[in-house]
């Protein structure tokens, strides 16, 4: 009963040096909950007086809903402060030698001590919450926008807040066990929140930088936020509240877990803290060499790579010189922090000399790729499947991924959806491209080497365009290794086709494999012609997909660049609008949309064509300057060009011989990888779509070295 009395009158004595903090914290949620929500809630009421939108209810409750949510951007960095605050408040005694003796004089075990502080620093947080949410429904119930929905999610919110409250507050307090000073404290704090992604950014940069072959996956942004505690916290509430998936219930388990951990660290060094160690920047000596060098090392990478990467020109100089230059200063900041000393910014040169040492090993390890990274490639006996993404085929088509529970759904980049839902197991040609891809990247790093010029064009090969290719091998072992190269594409065409055509690539690259009839909301076709939005029941949306997956698992790269689409199908799922091209050998398709009253053969013929206009915009400028320069107007060269540079054709016979050479700007654009186009060359194409005067005006290409004579005459144009 005794401790018992004891351990409240201590807690009582510290809540009254605390007094500042509550009343910032009562202050803080008063004006977030209670008073943010009486100024909604009688808006609300005043505007459904006088408004007469029919979903406007909906939408007050939803406003209501967000600042119940744990998404409320504002309660998060009320939370972030406060933790930090009362961390940094609560022990504020270990930084005053005089403060310190006298606590530490009491009668009283060090972990009771820490305990009474502890459990202040969350009743701060926890009491003003909880009483000004209780404000905030009394408020909703009085206007009958309470709910058992709103009630649940503002007590999910209390509970996510109030974990991540108890981490930074525990993190901050760690911050003050190690250091005697507040604003060495301050900055140790930041260091703890940020320092893991910062190591992972700049390790990220010298991967990017130094290997050609990297692959940039978006997993290395979710590294970097789960890190954090802070980028932590802001991601597991947006996905909070969109649902409780299990990698959000895994990610809150492995907080309470570092939590706990985290809370047993700070009671340790509590206990171990030396008094004397009041005033100084470090309070353990154990800890000095391991934070300095933890610390100087990434700054000085992350300084090179800056200086490196501004200057582009003399790129290793300047690497070095920014290594050099970050490794000085990061080093003697550091030390004038430890000893407050300006006049010891160098002292315990070892430590200089080893943290040189590691970086120069680091960047070496980089900078002459010492393990072979850009030239690695899985033994095929120890693949089990292959996947792979080609950049400059079907731009058109979009990817999305279930974002939770509930169905949602969101964009995501179509290298990430094909590397995680491709399996190639007949992977000879996707490999063989991975071995070429390897030998033009070892050619493109020793002509950059030469040219001492971190940018520069990467090796020409007869002019051919260049293939970006990633590929992820999952090996039989378990572990997945990714890369990305850059080949010509005429040396890799074969293989190519032959990749192209695998049905499992094919399932990997075309999300309509995944789709089922219960999630497509409408189907529509379009043409230059017509569009139309089918009524169809469920098996006829299945019907169709079955019928269009058959058929495009048939299509080869010869087809998409022999051939273009005649319609394009268009799947709506919610937000989402999928689009898939019907070409013209996908006789089955273009057969069931004719039956559903869409013409799907239908094509642009040279009698549908009113007229053709080629402009060559190299001609154009060249006028251009030469009239700028001119002392008087000088006209065209050819008599066929007007004042634009524009030559219009609306003979039959031209107009035939045209249109055969060209192709859309959108299907180049989307296929832009397989095709070569005189693109200095605009073509606009007038298609006449009825018999009442309509038209539409398209923008072509011509097919590299298919530009008619005659039309190269009249243009000005010199292959």
């Amino acid at each position: 009963m005794t401790s018992k009395n004891l351990f409240l009158k201590l807690q009582k004595e510290d809540m009254k040096r605390r007094v500042w903090t509550i009343s910032l914290s009562m202050l803080a949620f008063f004006l977030l909950f209670t008073v943010v929500c009486a100024m909604k809630v009688s808006n609300f009421v005043y505007e459904l007086k006088r408004v007469e939108f029919e979903h406007y209810s909906e939408w007050a409750y939803g406003q209501i809903k967000y600042m119940m949510s744990p998404t409320n951007e504002y309660l998060i960095i009320i939370t972030i402060i406060g933790a930090i605050i009362c961390g940094l408040s609560g022990f504020f005694y270990l930084h005053s030698k005089k403060k310190v003796d006298l606590y530490h004089s009491i009668a009283v075990r060090r972990e009771k001590l820490f305990a009474i502080v502890y459990t202040n620093g969350l009743l701060i947080y926890i009491v003003p919450y909880l009483i000004n949410l209780l404000l905030c429904f009394i408020i909703l119930a009085v206007n009958h926008y309470f709910t058992m929905e709103l009630f649940l999610l503002a007590i999910t919110t209390f509970v996510h807040n109030l974990l991540y409250y108890i981490l930074i507050y525990t993190i901050t307090i760690i911050a003050v066990m190690l250091t005697g000073n507040v604003v060495v404290s301050f900055l140790g704090t930041g260091v703890f929140c940020f320092y893991g992604s910062f190591v992972v950014a700049v390790l990220e940069e010298y991967f990017c930088q130094f290997f050609a072959t990297y692959y940039v996956s978006s997993k290395i942004d979710d590294l970097m936020t789960a890190l954090s505690p802070i980028g932590n916290y802001f991601n597991t509430a947006k996905y909070i509240a969109n649902g409780f998936g299990s990698e959000v219930i895994t990610t809150i388990l492995l907080v309470i877990a570092f939590t706990l951990l985290f809370i047993f660290l700070a009671v340790f060094l509590y206990k171990k803290r030396p008094s004397e160690g009041t005033g100084k920047a470090m309070v353990f000596n154990v800890s000095k060499p391991i934070i300095k060098l933890a610390l100087v090392i990434p700054l000085s990478l992350a300084g090179g790579i800056l200086f490196g990467n501004i200057a582009q020109s003399y790129y290793t100089t300047w690497l070095i010189f920014g290594l050099v230059f970050s490794l000085i200063i990061s080093y003697g900041i550091v030390e004038i922090i430890y000893n407050f000393d300006i006049r010891k910014a160098f002292s315990g040169k070892p430590y200089l000399l080893g943290s040189a040492v590691v970086v120069c090993i680091i960047v070496c390890v980089f900078k002459f790729d010492l393990f072979g990274y850009d030239s690695y490639i899985p033994n095929k006996e120890d693949i089990k499947a292959v996947s792979v993404a080609i950049n400059g085929i079907d731009s058109h088509i979009r990817y999305f991924e279930l974002q939770d529970l509930n169905q949602n759904r969101r964009y995501v980049s179509d290298q990430d959806y094909q590397l995680k839902h491709m399996d190639m197991t007949d992977f000879e040609s996707a490999y063989g491209i991975s071995e070429i891809g390897i030998e033009y990247t070892l050619r493109n790093k020793k002509a950059r080497k030469e040219a001492n010029f971190f940018y520069i064009n990467e090796v020409d090969d007869e002019g051919s365009k260049y293939l970006y290719y990633t590929i992820k091998y999952t090996l039989k072992r378990g572990k997945e290794v990714y890369r990305e190269y850059m080949i010509p594409i005429n040396k890799t065409y074969d293989l190519l086709q032959d990749v192209y055509e695998d049905l499992d690539y094919k399932k990997g690259h075309y999300p309509i494999y995944q789709l089922n009839g219960d999630q497509i909301k409408k189907v529509s076709s379009y043409n230059q012609f017509q569009e139309k939005e089918f009524s169809l029941n469920t098996d006829k949306k299945n019907e169709l997909l079955e019928i269009y997956r058959e058929e495009i698992s048939k299509l080869s790269l010869d087809d998409v660049i022999e051939t273009q689409p005649i319609a394009t199908l268009v799947f709506n799922i919610d937000y989402f609008d999928l689009l898939y091209y019907v070409y013209p050998s996908f006789e089955n398709t273009i057969s069931y949309l004719n039956n559903h009253g869409f013409d799907a053969s239908r094509v642009a013929q040279p009698k549908d064509i009113m007229k053709i206009s080629v402009i060559n915009w190299d001609y154009v400028k060249y006028t251009e300057i030469k009239n700028a320069r001119a002392t008087e107007s000088v006209g065209t060269m050819y008599t066929n060009m007007d004042s634009e540079g524009r030559v219009t054709y609306t003979d039959v016979s031209f107009i035939e011989e045209i249109y055969s050479s060209l192709v859309l700007e959108d299907y180049y654009s989307d296929n832009s990888v397989l095709f070569n186009v005189e693109n200095s060359i605009d073509v606009i194409v007038t298609i006449q779509i009825d018999d009442h005067g309509n038209y539409i005006e398209n923008r072509y290409y011509f097919r590299a070295g298919e530009v008619p004579d005659f039309v190269k005459r009249d243009i000005g144009f010199v292959d």
